[in-house]
């Protein structure tokens, strides 16, 4: 995850960016009821100026295979009041970037086949139910 969140360059950034990269760093989640997620993280601009970004947002399942971060919530008491607009259109490319990353048809093998059928936070715990279909077990190479 960490490797995906670093050295960006997407159009919707280049405005805040400058046309360089910006990182997402010190990313932090905490588990919340109702299959929500507080998460807690820095954006650095590249120039060394750090952006500190607070959200929420409900974690979903989508075709049974994709994790999607919906609903976010920007948590703007959490955030100095100088840094709020930025710290807000950051907190949305990096929703749009989570939502984009966790795919579980990336993980299929050869024969196998991943589904998520529901998922559930619990205190601590992120619980998935599923199944794995295996139609042949994968050759050795």
């Amino acid at each position: 995850m960490r490797k995906r969140l670093q050295n960006l360059y997407l159009p919707a950034l280049s405005n805040i960016s400058g046309g360089n990269s910006i990182s997402f760093e010190a990313v932090r989640l905490q588990l919340l009821a109702n299959n929500r997620v507080q998460i807690w993280a820095n954006a650095n601009l590249s120039n060394g100026e750090l952006v500190p970004i607070s959200l929420s947002v409900t974690i979903t399942i989508e075709r049974r295979c994709r994790l999607a971060f919906c609903e976010p919530k920007f948590e703007a008491d959490s955030v100095p009041e100088s840094r709020r607009e930025i710290s807000q259109t950051l907190s949305i490319i990096l929703v749009e970037i989570l939502d984009r990353m966790v795919d579980l048809e990336r993980f299929d093998l050869d024969g196998i086949t991943l589904r998520l059928n529901q998922l559930e936070t619990q205190e601590k715990l992120l619980i998935f139910s599923g199944y794995a279909q295996i139609e042949r077990i994968p050759a050795n190479s």
